[in-house]
């Protein structure tokens, strides 16, 4: 564990998901994100390669990235005005806006702005010693930030 882990996080701290989190896991990534999905979209996919890679034109940049058939699917979901919502959980509501930001590392202050949370709650919730869905404090050297 690095030092750094043991620095306070502030309000203005950034977080991000950290994918290689997720590899030592007992949970799956895959499945957890499939639960960010609506029914249909499930449905939709039940038969499909979810790691064919397509080209995506993100619609507010214009910057191509290459997503999976279920990074796609997400993209779609997170048009849904109901897709970051007080009718969901704290941790799912983070980290859909950080899934939705492309993984931006992103501050409790600017996570409030866009999860209609409290930004301390926030903090207090993913700012201490448990690492919540890979959701931690990023540094400026983390190489496994996207």
């Amino acid at each position: 564990m690095s030092l750094n882990y043991l620095i306070k996080p502030s309000v203005e701290t950034r977080f991000f998901i950290d994918y290689d989190w997720w590899k030592h896991s007992r949970d799956d990534l895959r499945i957890y994100l499939l639960t960010h999905l609506t029914q249909e979209q499930r449905q939709a996919l039940q038969n499909r390669d979810l790691r064919e890679v397509f080209d995506y034109v993100h619609p507010e940049t214009g910057e191509v990235i290459q997503l999976d058939t279920l990074g796609l699917a997400i993209q779609e979901s997170s048009r849904r005005d109901d897709f970051i919502s007080e009718h969901i959980g704290l941790i799912d509501s983070v980290f859909r806006a950080l899934l939705v930001h492309g993984n931006q590392p992103l501050s409790a202050l600017e996570l409030a702005d866009i999860t209609g949370r409290n930004a301390a709650t926030i903090l207090k919730t993913i700012g201490g010693v448990r690492i919540y869905r890979g959701i931690r404090p990023h540094q400026p050297a983390d190489s496994a930030s996207g």
